[in-house]
């Protein structure tokens, strides 16, 4: 009874992932090894809370396992699509995607239908990387990340984006730093910001050297220094001369450096000798 139960379950989620354009085993192919590796992992877990269900509680708790189970298979346009009873995590989204892949949407901070574009908690994951890595994505969306400069751009190419920056700093202070149009322009144009819009927060407006600027790594050096800022400061970031900013620079722990702009700094948060402790970007349409 208990294989009967959950082979018609199974049926009938997936029934109803093919009609409302959801996540179909039999029809979307395995995006990377990532991103099938999170969503057979996640199937794996509730098949296995459903099989282990005795009789008696099978129908009782069934139907949160496969609210469960449709969650992690269903495919959203964007995590503005996502209500305020949804909780923030991994999501398979569209938005800036030939095909969906796993975004984290933050839906509770700060009003919620946030896009992670980039986090960075600790020195595990190397952000020093070339210009076609940072033009495609690299990470984990669950812990140190890149969404790829090319997701990015076509996500607030479509609408009025804004950008919020939150950072820590090792001795435990927080800052953040808002942008209420932010807007790349495309791979041609070296993915320039070409607008901010107002700047409000606490942190400090460092990122107002990087409008106009193109993006830049040790392998393509965009920026306006006779210098390559990327291959000194680490990681790839929009830098001017070199700018005041740069949250993907090398991660150097508690221990100011000796050099500035050395590290992964914030020049109005912790000065440009103090690498942050973390940082996380996120983006969504912009609420008036």
């Amino acid at each position: 009874m208990k294989q009967a139960i959950w082979s018609i379950l199974l049926v009938v989620a997936y029934s109803v992932g093919l009609g409302d354009g959801s996540f179909s085993l039999l029809t979307e192919p395995r995006q990377t090894c990532s991103d099938f590796e999170i969503f057979s992992q996640t199937v794996a877990s509730l098949t296995t809370q459903i099989q282990n269900r005795t009789t008696a509680d099978q129908l009782i708790n069934l139907r949160s396992d496969l609210v469960d189970l449709l969650a992690a298979t269903r495919i959203y346009k964007s995590c503005d699509d996502l209500g305020p009873t949804s909780p923030p995590g991994l999501y398979r989204i569209q938005d800036g995607n030939d095909m969906p892949m796993y975004y984290y949407c933050e839906t509770v901070q700060d009003g919620g239908r946030w896009t992670v574009i980039q986090q960075r908690k600790s020195d595990v994951l190397n952000f020093t990387r070339s210009f076609n890595e940072y033009v495609n994505g690299f990470g984990h969306p669950t812990g140190d990340f890149w969404l790829g400069l090319t997701r990015i751009q076509k996500i607030t190419s479509q609408a009025q984006y804004e950008l919020l920056i939150k950072m820590s700093a090792f001795d435990g202070t927080t800052a953040t730093a808002r942008y209420s149009n932010f807007k790349l322009n495309d791979a041609i144009d070296l993915f320039r910001i070409t607008s901010l819009g107002s700047y409000t927060g606490n942190a400090g407006n460092s990122l107002s050297l990087a409008l106009n600027r193109q993006f830049s790594t040790y392998d393509r050096d965009t920026d306006a220094s006779a210098i390559n800022c990327a291959r000194v400061w680490g990681g790839g970031w929009w830098l001017n001369n070199c700018g005041d900013s740069n949250l993907n620079g090398y991660y150097v722990g508690a221990v100011p450096t000796t050099a500035n702009s050395t590290a992964m700094v914030w020049a109005g948060f912790k000065g440009l000798f103090q690498s942050l402790k973390s940082s996380t970007m996120l983006i969504r349409k912009f609420i008036p």
